[in-house]
């Protein structure tokens, strides 16, 4: 038995049993990879992609499983027991995961691994390009001063993702320093000006699998509500030129004020019902 960090230089070995969208981001410094392997030149029987939060600031460290696959119950248990190492080593005080509710292989093995495990509803609201652009507060023309982040020279860029951070914004991404601009779809993404100064973006990356994931939506200065507003509504006319209407968009319910801007645009929409866990480290 043997077990093995998946990085960059062996991503290929693992095919299909690894979920495009959590092999896209294997690499950045904030997500891990583990899988477990009968022998050097077997393939994996089981894998784990996971996500560290907030590893370098004052809140607690967190980890959130992205991806998990086990051919057999004993191949995930075995892996889910080599992860608790790799939790410690990172200062994890707590362990949390959604997962398809389909996915049989994880319910038991989470269980086993001291996970609480229920049937939810997901953070995640999944609508269409054409929904939003149907929404009546998206069909007015955006202001000037809201553009493209393609518009932006880097320096420009890089000024305002320090300025979000500053105001601690950073959406849903952990490594919001680091991140290229070309991270995002550029066409798409959005933000607001100042005096040159940017102020505000909304942020939106393409995944592997063809969804559209908003991964930052913050506006900073006295009018910020107003900003917010004019940047959804060239964000979303820019996707409903280049997507089809059909196109999933990803809202990720994971703050108060998400969730409020949410149930008023779409009051009748829920999200799936997934497989949901927690666990505490260290007890």
């Amino acid at each position: 038995m043997e077990f093995r960090s998946i990085t960059t230089d062996n991503l290929e070995e693992y095919g299909d049993r690894l979920d495009a969208d959590a092999a896209e981001n294997i690499g950045r410094d904030c997500f891990r990879g583990l899988s477990l392997h009968k022998g050097k030149k077997d393939p994996a029987e089981a894998l784990l992609v996971w996500e560290v939060k907030n590893l370098e600031e004052e809140a607690d460290c967190e980890a959130e499983l992205a991806c998990f696959y086990a051919e057999q119950e004993k191949s995930g248990d075995a892996l889910l027991a080599e992860l608790n190492g790799h939790l410690a080593e990172d200062g994890v005080v707590r362990s949390f995961f959604e997962f398809p509710s389909d996915l049989k292989s994880a319910d038991k093995c989470m269980k086993k691994a001291g996970f609480s495990v229920e049937k939810k509803e997901s953070r995640d609201l999944v609508v269409s390009v054409g929904e939003l652009a149907a929404l009546d507060i998206v069909k007015r023309t955006a202001p000037a001063f809201v553009a493209p982040i393609g518009s932006l020279m880097v320096r420009q860029f890089r000024k305002g993702i320090a300025n979000c951070m500053f105001h601690g914004r950073k959406g849903l991404v952990e490594d919001l320093a680091t991140l290229p601009m070309s991270w995002y779809d550029e066409d798409v993404s959005c933000c607001v000006q100042a005096d040159e100064k940017v102020n505000g973006f909304l942020l939106v990356h393409k995944t592997a699998s063809g969804k559209l994931l908003v991964e930052l939506l913050c506006a900073i200065g006295p009018d910020f509500r107003m900003d917010i507003l004019y940047m959804m509504r060239y964000s979303v006319q820019a996707a409903a030129k280049k997507y089809p209407k059909d196109t999933p968009v990803i809202l990720r319910r994971h703050s108060e004020a998400v969730k409020a801007l949410t149930a008023r645009l779409f009051p009748k929409k829920s999200g799936e019902k997934v497989l949901a866990g927690t666990r505490e480290e260290g007890r």
